[in-house]
């Protein structure tokens, strides 16, 4: 296994103590701490995901097993911080919800092309959008639930950013399914 697959792997085994961590992290007297420890896990674990996409890049060391694992880390990483912030109130429901569609929507077009012995690999606005995804965790575990009101409605600071990963989750999807829309069409 290469250095950039490896990266992939920890991305994995780093998720189980983030997702532990930052499910306690307002239910507990060490919320606070627990929610740093997240956040500093979560950092880790997105600078694995910049290096080993970076390095594979720059050293030609891609494969079908990072084109595969790498988006997949990724979204058990970034979808399981959504999750638990429905739950912590940071962020409504609905959020989560389009972007965990996505995700479902996406990996299903790429088994179909596994299935014809093609390896999708994920795109330049895949890419953006999941950066933007990993940086509104990032900023919503760093300044917790902080937000404002407007009018009668109480709205937190990750609920506003969090509105350009979702706009960009819709379009990276829309994107994908379009350029992939022969998958559907086959018979």
């Amino acid at each position: 296994m290469n250095l950039p697959n490896r990266l992939t792997m920890i991305r994995f085994i780093l998720a189980i103590p983030f997702i532990i961590f930052l499910q306690y992290s307002d239910s507990s007297k060490y919320g606070l701490i627990f929610r740093l420890i997240s956040l500093v896990i979560f950092v880790i674990a997105s600078l694995t995901d910049f290096f080993d996409g970076y390095i594979a890049r720059k050293y030609n060391l891609i494969t079908d097993f990072g084109k595969i694992m790498d988006p997949l880390a990724d979204k058990i990483l970034v979808i399981s911080a959504l999750v638990i912030f429905v739950q912590l109130e940071y962020i409504p429901g609905w959020m989560s919800i389009i972007v965990l569609a996505r995700e479902f929507l996406i990996s299903g077009i790429r088994i179909l092309a596994a299935a014809k012995g093609e390896i999708i690999a994920a795109g330049n606005l895949g890419k953006y959008k999941t950066t933007s995804q990993m940086l509104v965790v990032i900023v919503a575990l760093a300044i917790g639930p902080i937000g404002f009101y407007i009018s009668d409605y109480f709205f937190t600071v990750a609920e506003v950013l969090m509105l350009i990963p979702v706009i960009l989750t819709i379009w990276s999807g829309w994107e994908y399914t379009f350029k992939a829309k022969h998958y559907f069409t086959e018979q």
